[in-house]
């Protein structure tokens, strides 16, 4: 049975203001601390094994970026973007912490700017970020759907939708941490999603 049209606006319309809410609450956990172009950088923490490539305000990483490409995910009109956003996460990883290596340049360092850094650019980058968003908001409501109820213990681990997102956000879908290991961002992130 087909939808209404006005139903099928509203269902949308709903979707991405989830999205637009959780791109924002992730924005305020992430570089909430920086102003305006200032949150077009890379990470700041330099200690990370292996080297960080987040970048943005929402700290995307070039292993994301990649992974929503080979799944599909990025919209045919922002593939070129997601290409030069994986080049410029190889200079974060290459530049990184190597003052010495030849070629070396501070906008490749950590704290950087990038040299993603136009008004179109910045644009991508949201939007970008906003259909990957929506992707993993569909799957962390699926796998709520799948568990069986369960109790706060549960909830508090990572088992609901917006816990979900978060920790595959911050630590990416496959990891065992959760919001022990980081309660600062989930307080972040949640004192902007719960604000009236």
């Amino acid at each position: 049975m087909a939808v209404p049209a006005e139903e099928g606006l509203v269902e949308i319309h709903k979707n991405m203001s989830q999205v637009d809410k959780l791109y924002n609450s992730f924005v305020h956990a992430e570089t909430g601390h920086l102003e305006g172009d200032n949150k077009f950088r890379r990470t700041e923490d330099s200690t990370v094994a292996g080297g960080s490539s987040a970048y943005g305000p929402a700290q995307m990483t070039g292993i994301l970026v990649r992974d929503m490409l080979d799944r599909g995910v990025v919209p045919d009109h922002l593939k070129d973007y997601a290409n030069r956003f994986l080049d410029q996460s190889d200079l974060f990883l290459k530049y990184g912490n190597e003052k010495g290596l030849k070629g070396y340049d501070s906008k490749y360092d950590y704290s950087g700017s990038g040299h993603l850094t136009s008004l179109e650019d910045q644009k991508n980058y949201e939007e970008l970020a906003k259909a990957i968003l929506s992707y993993k908001w569909k799957n962390a409501q699926e796998k709520s759907t799948e568990r069986k109820p369960m109790g706060f213990a549960a909830a508090a681990a990572g088992e609901d939708p917006i816990n979900t997102i978060i920790r595959d956000w911050r630590f990416g879908p496959n990891s065992k941490k959760g919001r022990i290991d980081n309660i600062d961002y989930w307080r972040r992130f949640k004192k902007d999603y719960y604000k009236k």
